[in-house]
C-alpha cells in the first residue's frame, strides 16, 4: 500500500485533493456521506508510515468497545440503577486508559512483554493514540451524563477516525462533529477552499520556513555535547525551543483545521496568540486549547466538585481551585511523558497558575488608586506578557530533559561556561 506523511508530501496532497473533490458529490446525500468519509479516512490513515493494518483494527476494536459503553449509558432503558451506570462508565474509562497507557508508556510494555530482551526493545507505538483516546473518554463521560442522545455507530467511527485531526488533534467533541456530518456544509465549496487554503498556507509557512530556521538552534540539536555548550548557547537554545514548540505544533493545527474546512467541517481552534497573554493562566487558555478544555472538563471540574463537599475546602474556594489546577496539570505532564521530569513540568505550571489566582484575588483588595491604575495600565500588561513568556520558556527545561541532563545544564548555567 502507498505510504505518505500527512501534510508534508505531494502524495498526501494529491490524495487529499481527490477526497475533497469527491466528497462534494455526496454533500446532499445524508445516508452515503458517513460511509464515504469512513472509507476515505480509513484509507488515509492506513497510508501513514508505521501505521499497520493491525494498528487500524486495534483502534477500530477500541472504538467499538467505547461506543458500546456509551450506547448503554445513553439508552435510558438499558441500565437504570445509578450505581450500575457509574460502574459501566468506570469500566469504559478504565479500558480506554489501559489501552492508552500501554501504547504510551514503555515501562508498561516492558512489564507486559517481559522486558528481558538482550537487544534494545522494539517498543510499540500507535500514532494518534492520545487524541483518539481522549475523544473516546469524552464520549463515555457525556453519555453517562446523558448529554448524548441516540448515538450512531457510523458517526462515532467517523468522529474517531476523521483523518485531518487523527494524528495530533485538535480534540473536537462528538456532538459538534456529528451534527456537521449529518448535514451538508453550511458554506459553499468555493468559500471553504478559500478559507481552508489560507489556513493551510499559514501552516506550511510555519512548518517549512519558521520551524526550519529555528530547529538547528534549539536545545538538544547543538553539535556540541551538553557538557561543552556555553551559557549563551543554552539561553539561545531555550528561547529557540519555545518558539519552535509553538510554531511546529500550531502549524499542524493550522493544517488540520484548514484541511477539515475544505472538506466542509469546522474543527475547534487550538492556539490564539498564547505568547501575547499577560499571565500563565491566560496563556494556557490559549495554548493547545482543545486539550486544556478537555483537562478542565474531565479532570479539574470533577475533582473540584468532589472536594467541594469536604468541610476543609468549603470555606477555602481559592485553595480548592488551586489544588484542582495543580492535580490537573500534573495529569497533563503525565500525559506528555512517563518520566519524572514531566510530572515536575506539570506541577510547575499548576503552581504558576495557582500563584496567579492568589495574586488576582489579592490585587482586588488593594485600595490604592495609583496601584489600581497600574494594574489596568499597558505597562502592567506588557510586563505581565514578558514574565509569562519567560516563565513558560524556562519551564521547557523540565519538558525537554530528564534529571541527569538537567543537572548538566544547571551546572553549565551556574558556571556560565
Amino acid at each position: 500500500m502507498i505510504k505518505f506523511n500527512f501534510y508534508y508530501s505531494l502524495l498526501f496532497w494529491g490524495a487529499f485533493l481527490l477526497v475533497a473533490l469527491s466528497s462534494r458529490i455526496f454533500d446532499q446525500n445524508r445516508n452515503v456521506r458517513p460511509y464515504f468519509f469512513l472509507v476515505t479516512s480509513s484509507l488515509m490513515i492506513l497510508a501513514v508510515p508505521q501505521f499497520s493494518i493491525k494498528a487500524y483494527f486495534a483502534v477500530v476494536a477500541l472504538s467499538f468497545f467505547s461506543f458500546l459503553i456509551g450506547y448503554v449509558l445513553s439508552t435510558k432503558s438499558l441500565v437504570l440503577n445509578p450505581l450500575s451506570r457509574k460502574g459501566v462508565a468506570l469500566l469504559g474509562i478504565l479500558g480506554i486508559l489501559v489501552f492508552l497507557a500501554f501504547f504510551k508508556y514503555h515501562f508498561l510494555q516492558d512489564f507486559f512483554m517481559g522486558g528481558q530482551q538482550s537487544a534494545p526493545p522494539a517498543y510499540l507505538f500507535l500514532i494518534g493514540v492520545s487524541y483518539f483516546s481522549f475523544k473516546m473518554i469524552h464520549f463515555v463521560v457525556e453519555s453517562y451524563r446523558r448529554k448524548i442522545e441516540n448515538p450512531d455507530l457510523r458517526y462515532y467511527l467517523n468522529y474517531i477516525l476523521f483523518f485531518p485531526s487523527f494524528i495530533s488533534g485538535p480534540i473536537n467533541r462528538y456532538a459538534h462533529f456529528s451534527v456537521q456530518l449529518a448535514s451538508p456544509p453550511k458554506t459553499s465549496f468555493s468559500k471553504d477552499i478559500v478559507i481552508g487554503s489560507e489556513r493551510i498556507i499559514h501552516g506550511l509557512f510555519k512548518k517549512f520556513v519558521l520551524v526550519q530556521l529555528l530547529y538547528p538552534h534549539i536545545l538538544g540539536q547543538q553539535a556540541k555535547p551538553l557538557t561543552q555548550i556555553s551559557f549563551g548557547e543554552i539561553i539561545v537554545g531555550l528561547y529557540a525551543y519555545a518558539l519552535y514548540f509553538y510554531f511546529d505544533f500550531s502549524a499542524y493545527s493550522d493544517l488540520a483545521i484548514g484541511g477539515a474546512r475544505i472538506l466542509g467541517f469546522e474543527l475547534p481552534e487550538n492556539f490564539n496568540r498564547p505568547f501575547l497573554k499577560k499571565n500563565i493562566r491566560e496563556l494556557w487558555m490559549n495554548w493547545h486549547i482543545s486539550l486544556t478544555g478537555w483537562l478542565v472538563d474531565y479532570i479539574y471540574w470533577p475533582l473540584v466538585r468532589k472536594l467541594r463537599g469536604l468541610d476543609f475546602f468549603r470555606p477555602r474556594p481559592v485553595l480548592l481551585s488551586n489544588v484542582g489546577m495543580i492535580v490537573t496539570f500534573i495529569a497533563c505532564g503525565i500525559w506528555h511523558g512517563e518520566t519524572l521530569n514531566f510530572v515536575i513540568w506539570g506541577a510547575y505550571h499548576g503552581l504558576g497558575i495557582s500563584i496567579v489566582n492568589i495574586y488576582q484575588r489579592e490585587k482586588r483588595k488593594v485600595s490604592s488608586p495609583i496601584l489600581q491604575r497600574y494594574f489596568r495600565s499597558r505597562v502592567s500588561a506588557v510586563l505581565g506578557t514578558f514574565l509569562t513568556f519567560n516563565f513558560f520558556t524556562w519551564g521547557l527545561l523540565f519538558f525537554a530533559y530528564d534529571f541527569s541532563n538537567l543537572k548538566i545544564l544547571i551546572s553549565r548555567v551556574l558556571s556560565k561556561g
